[in-house]
């Protein structure tokens, strides 16, 4: 398990040397961290959700996976395709929490980079307003807790 704040990773910059070699300049364990990716069978991608959106460390996370591990082509026509370095059958798990019923907004973004990359999304598992007090934990939350069982219990 990775928590994303304790990476440090750098912001993305838009230089583009990824984009030629799938390895990013910045010098800062995001190579060492794509490893740990590249020999997971399942990603589970995880985030809070308070604003609509992810948080700010997975937005970062997001850009440089994404923009690292796709390979832009230009045919004679100048059309550009684009493909993932990633290695095939790839899987992931979306998992967000949040105070708010506006889910999709924030599952969004992770959608559009697991496509991109082609990264089947197997599971999305919803846990809405957990939290606010000290019995409102998401293990006290039983039709959630039985959810999450179920998707660990069908991965193969």
């Amino acid at each position: 398990m990775v928590h994303l704040v304790n990476l440090h990773l750098d912001y993305f910059n838009w230089c583009g040397k990824c984009y030629e070699t799938g390895v990013c300049p910045i010098d800062d364990g995001f190579q060492e961290h794509l490893k740990q990716l590249f020999e997971a069978n399942v990603l589970i991608v995880a985030t809070p959700s308070s604003t609509r959106s992810v948080t700010g460390y997975m937005k970062n996370w997001l850009d440089r996976f994404c923009d690292s591990q796709l390979i832009y082509e230009m045919d004679e026509l100048k059309h550009v395709t684009k493909r993932s370095r990633i290695p095939g059958n790839k899987k992931a798990i979306i998992i967000v929490q949040g105070c708010t019923d506006l889910f999709q907004e924030t599952i969004e973004p992770i959608n559009v980079v697991m496509n991109a990359l082609e990264i089947q999304v197997i599971e999305r598992l919803i846990v809405p307003k957990v939290g606010f007090t000290e019995e409102d934990t998401v293990d006290k939350k039983k039709d959630v807790m039985l959810r999450a069982f179920e998707i660990g219990r069908n991965l193969k």
